[in-house]
């Protein structure tokens, strides 16, 4: 019993880090994370998500996780609207956090709390030997 309320004091306390309102007392935005398995495992109990690829829409073209949204990280703040209104949003770059993590605390910062960031990108999916779409 006090791990499992370890565990979910631990989750609370990073959750109300990455709270948008966080970042206004100088604490830093957490960027919260989901690995290609585990999202993999999400798709297939049914979990509504939406992958939301960030790099540019030639990288788009090439390969892309199936189904994924092309939301260039320089088009997100005028089409921000095209996400639905439910389910997890994983948002992803080419091979890091860094270039979807701009993403993520944006939307954050706009109230959007369903959101996500794979962890390294689009290579680590395409490395996990995960559908592809073209």
């Amino acid at each position: 019993m006090t791990t499992r309320w370890g565990v979910g004091l631990a989750l609370l306390v990073v959750l109300a880090l990455a709270h948008p309102a966080a970042a206004g007392h100088g604490w830093p935005t957490l960027v919260l994370t989901i690995d290609a398995d585990s999202l993999q495992q999400l798709t297939r109990q049914g979990r509504t998500v939406v992958a939301v690829d960030v790099r540019p829409p030639d990288a788009f073209a090439a390969g892309r996780l199936p189904g994924a949204q092309s939301i260039p990280l320089t088009t997100l703040t005028a089409r921000q609207r095209e996400l639905p209104d439910r389910g997890l949003v994983v948002l992803y770059g080419a091979d890091s956090v860094d270039e979807a993590a701009a993403a993520f605390r944006y939307l954050r910062s706009a109230g959007r709390t369903d959101v996500m960031v794979l962890e390294g990108g689009f290579a680590a999916w395409r490395s996990g030997g995960f559908e592809v779409e073209r």
